[in-house]
């Protein structure tokens, strides 16, 4: 696709550099970064882990582990 953008001055010197070291044109070496960029935004997003809030609720009325708390739990709830 053909298009035109405004980058910063240094950026195009950069590409330009990039460019004529490795034998590719400037539209090759710009799209190369920013593919690469968009690789790397989307490899940190998934990095990122949503984290849930903590609640601190007291102590358990009952023991979590104990099955026999459980189903004495729902046997009241009738």
């Amino acid at each position: 696709m053909k298009t035109s953008l405004v980058i910063d001055d240094s950026l195009f010197r950069a590409a330009k550099a990039e460019a004529e070291r490795t034998g590719k044109t400037i539209s090759e070496t710009i799209s190369a970064w920013a593919s690469a960029g968009r690789r790397s935004l989307k490899e940190e997003k998934r990095k990122k882990k949503r984290v849930l809030p903590v609640l601190d609720l007291g102590q358990p009325r009952i023991d979590l582990t104990s099955r026999r708390d459980w189903l004495d739990l729902l046997d009241d709830r009738k």
